[in-house]
């Protein structure tokens, strides 16, 4: 399983996502701007990602360039694993 799969898993299943699933299936799918993540999913999402990824994100990550997309949100837990 891609760290992409695990993370739309997350959402569907965590999150409780009502929208299309579907479209979530593009890595690229804006997760902030359809309203997929807000606020209180993103508390959510970071504290699945430590505890998931074994990795800290730091308060200066949490910013939409890192979490505006499935791709996005990877590439920063591959960065953190470094």
């Amino acid at each position: 399983m891609t760290t992409e799969d695990t993370l739309r898993r997350f959402i569907v299943e965590q999150l409780t996502y009502a929208g299309d699933a579907a479209a979530l299936e593009d890595v690229d799918y804006p997760l902030l701007e359809n309203q997929v993540i807000d606020s209180l999913g993103l508390f959510h999402m970071v504290n699945f990602l430590e505890s998931t990824f074994d990795i800290e994100v730091d308060d200066e990550e949490l910013v939409p360039d890192n979490f505006g997309s499935l791709r996005l949100i990877a590439q920063l837990v591959e960065r953190l694993k470094q």
